[in-house]
């Protein structure tokens, strides 16, 4: 009886030993995973302790070959970026960043490699991978010992940088910012999907460098989130939900961006069919510092989407003044830049994928609608230095492989009228499948660049079923285009 039982017990202790090697080794494998996605051949990203993290994007577009870092912080105070510029003395390189603030041991990106694993420091001492880190032990988690601010970061914090740190000097400062009060934002609200403005304007504010190789800046954004500043959105059209949930919170977004081959492109996903941006959450300040270097002058853009006209902006960048809301391209602000674009004024050019040809804000000096033409869709249009001609005479466009179309009244109402069509999937557009699709729509009328003189409009089918078109009231067209494959064409 006492040698089964101690059998049993010998069993279950062997038992219990191999329990937790497994649990150690799944442990082992969970810890390797969470290692390997965040780091790949094209990026990284490295959290501090204190909840900073620190971005690496490689960006290999032809000519243009360089490495983004981004740190995004809770704190106005507590870039880790900062504070080992100030510590070493000098200005860190991309590889010296990572090395100094990886766990020792980590994977080492190969467009970061480091040929003596070693990196100098502080008076030319030889350092171990992740010396760094513990700057950061210090600083408070999150928002925690953070002062009650007016507007997004606390002015001395924000600018302490200026004294010799990451920034250098910065030659562009501008604090205290929001919609309400500063110029550089502009009404986005053609540009959208109409339930964002259903609680107050939406805006957006572009900042266009050109013809640099090196850009660094700080910025500071809290997204504002109360009855007077809303920026809850619903998906309910027509009593009914599109995509459950039927609401969510859409805060201002930040987008750090590249101009290369006649496309701003994003440089958190270069690759990628749309730009993605970073998302300040609710009643929540975020701080990003930045620095990007590449091998050939080209134009660089700091953008603002769908901010609301209580959010508040602090900037800084080691450039002068930038341009301010330049249409398009990489030229000036006045549509006929450096780049030679010629550009209508009536034109808008964006980075969305809606093309809106607006009659509900026509002024009375101002015979054509204001129609938005998303920059994707006019790549036959580029010139060989990136800026976008239109032609000097044409009547019409055309617009080929469009998702869908719809008509809006001037509360931004889907206008249901007989005359007026919409078209949910233009691919499957009842008995004609893809026809128009493939064939495109169109429209034709009195546009100041018409030499043909003509005095009508005329929304062709399916766009419209009255032919020419009459209006009994001011309407918009607003539609969506596809970012890859539609294109743009003015008829002549």
């Amino acid at each position: 009886m006492r040698n089964l039982k101690y059998s049993i017990w010998l069993y279950s202790f062997i038992l219990l030993l191999v329990s937790c090697e497994k649990t150690d080794i799944n442990e082992s494998k969970t810890t390797s995973l969470e290692q390997l996605s965040k780091i790949s051949d094209s990026k990284a990203r490295i959290t501090l302790s204190n909840g900073n993290t620190v971005r690496f994007q490689k960006i290999d577009d032809g000519e243009l070959k360089g490495t983004f870092i981004l740190e995004e912080s809770d704190c106005d105070e507590c870039s880790v970026l900062e504070n080992i510029t100030k510590l070493t003395g000098k200005e860190l390189s991309e590889e010296e960043a990572f090395w100094a603030l990886s766990e020792p041991g980590t994977l080492i990106p190969s467009f970061l490699k480091i040929e003596n694993r070693e990196i100098s420091a502080k008076n030319g001492e030889l350092q171990q991978q992740g010396w760094a880190r513990g700057v950061t032990a210090d600083f408070p988690i999150g928002n925690e010992g953070n002062p009650s601010r007016i507007i997004a970061c606390k002015n001395s914090n924000f600018t302490s940088s200026i004294a010799y740190g990451f920034l250098g000097i910065p030659e562009f400062i501008a604090l205290d910012k929001t919609p309400n009060n500063y110029f550089g934002f502009i009404n986005d609200c053609a540009s959208i999907p109409v339930s964002y403005c259903n609680k107050g304007p939406r805006y957006k504010l572009q900042a266009v460098m050109n013809g640099i190789k090196k850009w660094k800046g700080k910025i500071c954004s809290k997204a504002v989130q109360n009855r007077d500043n809303d920026h809850i959105t619903s998906n309910i059209s027509g009593g009914f939900c599109e995509s459950p949930p039927c609401d969510g919170y859409v805060g201002p977004e930040l987008y750090f961006e590249y101009y290369s081959g006649g496309k701003w492109k994003s440089m958190k996903n270069p690759n990628g069919l749309y730009p993605e941006g970073f998302e300040v959450p609710a009643n929540t300040t975020k701080v990003y510092t930045y620095s990007w270097k590449t091998t050939k002058n080209t134009s660089f853009r700091l953008r603002v989407k769908n901010a609301m006209g209580k959010d508040q902006f602090d900037f800084m960048m080691d450039k002068p003044d930038p341009v301010i809301d330049p249409p398009g391209g990489g030229g000036n602000g006045d549509g006929n830049g450096d780049d030679g674009s010629v550009i209508p004024d009536y034109i808008d050019l964006s980075n969305d994928s809606y093309m809106i040809i607006d009659f509900t804000s026509i002024a009375d000096d101002q015979p054509n609608p204001q129609i938005t033409i998303p920059t994707s869709a006019l790549e036959e249009y580029f010139n060989n230095e990136g800026g976008i001609v239109i032609p000097d005479t044409f009547c019409g466009i055309k617009i080929v492989e469009a998702d869908n179309f719809q008509w809006m009244n001037s509360n931004n109402e889907v206008v249901e009228n007989a005359m007026f069509n919409q078209a949910l999937d233009l691919y499957n557009f009842g008995d004609y499948d893809e026809f128009y699709y493939l064939n495109g729509i169109q429209f034709t009328g009195p546009l100041d660049n018409c030499d043909d003189n003509l005095v009508n409009w005329d929304f062709q089918f399916p766009l419209t079923n009255n032919s020419p078109t009459i209006f009994t009231e001011s309407l918009k067209l607003v539609i969506q285009l596809l970012d890859i494959d539609s294109e743009v064409i003015f008829l002549e």
